[in-house]
């Protein structure tokens, strides 16, 4: 769950499961990992619900409360995060005009002044520490007679505003599923 524009996408599942076998799933309640009310709240569990329930399906998936196939859970996590950035610093020294042997006229030396142009000299680093919030949200697949995790998927990016990280669940959703080794039913 991120709302800048750049998220990463990743799954996780067992090689040997065929996932075609699968015909039918149904929702677990979240586990709640984060405590802030910004991530943990109707609106995003609504969104969250109804993406991916939508994109199970185009996976040919269908949503059913009895004896399904597979159970389905999420899980948002918001961690507090600090991005170094080192950044080289330079001085630069040695500019200016400087006199300058021009040779002989007139049985006297002749100088003139030339221009010389300043040269870069590092002097450290400018270390500066940004706080941010790195958000995921994780999508479970779960055989439901085995009870082990077939399937993970999960998406992360920076969240700078929770009310446009709840707008974008649905494109976060979408990225996730994506990565479902599953054909969409057309």
């Amino acid at each position: 769950m991120a709302s800048c524009s750049r998220y990463t996408y990743y799954s996780v599942g067992n090689n040997s499961t065929n996932l075609s076998r699968y015909h039918t799933f149904a929702w677990l309640p979240p586990i709640k990992q984060t405590r802030s009310v910004a991530y943990n709240n109707d609106i995003a569990d609504q969104r969250i619900h109804e993406s991916a329930t939508a994109q199970l399906e185009n996976k040919g998936l269908r949503l059913r409360g009895k004896n399904p196939d597979l159970l389905a859970r999420y899980m948002v996590m918001v961690d507090e995060k600090e991005r170094v950035i080192d950044q080289p610093v330079y001085n630069y020294a040695g500019g200016g005009f400087y006199p300058r042997f021009g040779g002989f006229y007139g049985g006297r030396r002749a100088y003139y002044y030339a221009y010389s142009a300043p040269y870069p000299v590092y002097v450290g680093n400018d270390v500066q520490r940004v706080p941010y919030k790195e958000g995921t949200l994780v999508i479970d697949l779960i055989d439901r007679k085995s009870g082990k995790v077939i399937w993970r998927g999960y998406g992360i990016g920076e969240v700078d505003n929770a009310a446009q990280a709840v707008n974008d669940i649905p494109k976060v959703v979408d990225g996730i599923i994506g990565k479902l080794p599953l054909n969409e039913v057309k």
